[in-house]
């Protein structure tokens, strides 16, 4: 086994005790936890520029992989087939799925409810408060009400004139979700925790996706989907959540902006780097044999450093010799668009140049 994934990091059904006995040369976290593990067992971490940006490198302490337009791959253009309705459903409108048809706007977000943080449902009040005739729609998730009462009732406390404009329905079948999902208009993203599946599902149903970036890696990725998407950025990405507001409030009141907006994520289908998956695997094989070579390369100099160091008589010598090999090997991490190595030093390699090596001034 020479290069082993970690898909879970810390969440629920972890193994990480397997990878701290270190079974593999080159152990690599990728996808299923949004941040550093801040492991030494773990060297690497496969991100993106915009979700993982060189000036936060010191936060992890991973080697950063970077790909070149996102981190996520996805499938959605070989599953197209599958997602269509059959014969016995039921046609794909608003009132058909609780939804009010006399709604002038639904903006909407499906992710869990424990992204949504009290400035973030706040944000949705004044937006619905600015459109008239609009609703949030949300996801139920559970047996529970709770989730859904405790929300409505605060968002009443917050201004919100009726709480019934906070909308929540019942997941649908997966052949059918993303078609159903295109029943809204707009995207509100939960800013300390974006959308991750539910980003990717609405850029692929065709809704514009607001957001702005803040400071995590969690909080970041849906600006990578968005600029990977379509183009979109200059119209959706914010850095306050008060420009996130004013531009849903916005396109809320000029639906020949969503409308635009929305042929150009439909188009983006098939032609942005969000949805090419051939595209993202191709980088990604070039990452790993990279990283590999990369690997074997360092292993050979620390090999020669430690051949050299015994052949020394002086015991500072072999110290340093030893810790030049191995700062060489450092500084050798690569990956295919970049590779960042932790604690501010950066290093790239690109296909069509040589490893550059830099070191970062200041603190993230």
């Amino acid at each position: 086994m020479h290069i082993l994934f970690n898909i879970m990091g810390y969440t629920q059904g972890e193994r990480n005790e397997i990878f701290a006995l270190q079974p593999a040369p080159l152990q690599v976290l990728y996808k299923g936890f949004v941040g550093t593990l801040g492991a030494t067992y773990i060297g690497h971490m496969v991100t993106d520029a915009r979700v993982s940006p060189p000036e936060f490198v010191a936060h992890y302490t991973e080697h950063l992989i970077y790909m070149p337009h996102t981190y996520v791959v996805n499938d959605y253009r070989q599953q197209a087939s599958e997602f269509r309705a059959e014969p016995g459903d039921a046609a794909i409108e608003r009132d058909l799925y609780g939804l009010p048809p006399e709604a002038t706007v639904i903006y909407c977000n499906f992710n869990q409810q424990y992204k949504v943080d009290a400035p973030t449902l706040k944000a949705w009040v004044q937006i619905l408060m600015a459109v008239e005739g609009s609703i949030m729609w949300l996801l139920r998730f559970g047996t529970s009400n709770a989730a859904e009462e405790t929300l409505q009732a605060e968002a009443v406390k917050m201004g919100l004139d009726d709480p019934s404009r906070i909308v929540f329905t019942n997941p649908v079948a997966r052949r059918i979700h993303l078609q159903v999902k295109a029943l809204a208009d707009v995207f509100v993203d939960t800013p300390q925790y974006n959308g991750h599946g539910t980003a990717t599902d609405a850029l692929w149903a065709g809704l514009p996706l607001v957001t702005f970036p803040v400071r995590k890696m969690a909080s970041r990725a849906a600006t990578s989907f968005v600029y990977a998407s379509a183009g979109q950025g200059r119209a959706t990405l914010f850095r306050t959540m008060k420009d996130m507001v004013n531009t849903s409030v916005r396109l809320g009141r000029k639906q020949r902006i969503v409308r635009q907006l929305r042929r150009e994520l439909e188009k983006g289908r098939f032609e942005s780097p969000m949805f090419d998956t051939k595209r993202w695997v191709t980088s990604f094989q070039k990452v790993l044999r990279m990283l590999w070579e990369a690997h074997v390369r360092s292993s050979e100099e620390q090999d020669t450093a430690e051949v050299h160091a015994r052949g020394l008589s002086s015991t500072r010598e072999s110290s340093q010799g030893l810790a030049s090999a191995a700062d060489r090997a450092g500084r050798s991490h690569i990956v295919a668009a970049d590779v960042v190595p932790p604690c501010g030093e950066t290093a790239e390699v690109r296909a069509d140049g040589p490893l550059r090596s830099a070191r970062m001034g200041g603190s993230a």
